[in-house]
């Protein structure tokens, strides 16, 4: 199966927010701010979440982080 970038940009951009908003909410936390600590926050919200499509966006950030390490 294949998608078109039409199709996949809207999911990356909300990868990207995902993303954003945990830095925003370490930054807010004081904590340090790594690619570590941004994948726990993720991780954490990842199994606190019960909603299949943001839990499918989470482990998408938590992948690309992993990718970029």
């Amino acid at each position: 199966m294949t998608f078109s970038e039409q199709e996949i940009k809207p999911v990356w951009d909300e990868v990207a927010r995902l993303i954003g908003d945990g830095v925003m909410q370490l930054r807010h936390r004081g904590e340090a701010l790594s690619v570590d600590t941004l994948e726990i926050l993720l991780a954490r919200q990842l199994a606190d979440s019960n909603d299949i499509e943001r839990r499918i966006l989470l482990g998408a950030a938590i992948n690309m982080l992993k990718g970029g390490k």
